[in-house]
C-alpha cells in the first residue's frame, strides 16, 4: 500500500493525504514499513545473540590465558629445579644415573 496507490482510489492528491491527514499516512507508511521493521528487528536480535556470544568466548578466552600462565610459571619451575638437580649429580659421584625407556 502506498500513498499514491490511496491517493489514486480515494480520488485526491497525494499532497492533500500528506497535508490533512497524518493519521492515514501513518498507517500507510506502517503498513509499508512492516516488513522493513520486522527484518530490522530479526537482525538485532541476530546481533544480540552474536554479541553475548562473543562476551563467552572472551570470557573463556581470559580463562584459558590464566590457565595457561599458571602452567607456564610451573613449568618453569620445574624445569630450574631440575637444572638445579642435574648440578648437584655432577658434583655428586655417588650417584648413578637411571635412564627409562
Amino acid at each position: 500500500m502506498s500513498v499514491a496507490a490511496v491517493a489514486e482510489e480515494a480520488g485526491v492528491s497525494r499532497a492533500l493525504i500528506h497535508r490533512d491527514c497524518p493519521d492515514l499516512l501513518e498507517r500507510i507508511k506502517g503498513g509499508v514499513n512492516k516488513g522493513i521493521r520486522q527484518q530490522r528487528d530479526a537482525k538485532q536480535t541476530e546481533l544480540n545473540e552474536y554479541k553475548e556470544r562473543n562476551r563467552e568466548l572472551r570470557s573463556e578466552v581470559a580463562e584459558l590465558k590464566a590457565m595457561l600462565a599458571k602452567v607456564q610459571s610451573q613449568n618453569a619451575t620445574l624445569i630450574r629445579k631440575n637444572m638445579a638437580l642435574s648440578n648437584a649429580h655432577v658434583d655428586n659421584s655417588n650417584v648413578i644415573q637411571l635412564i627409562y625407556s
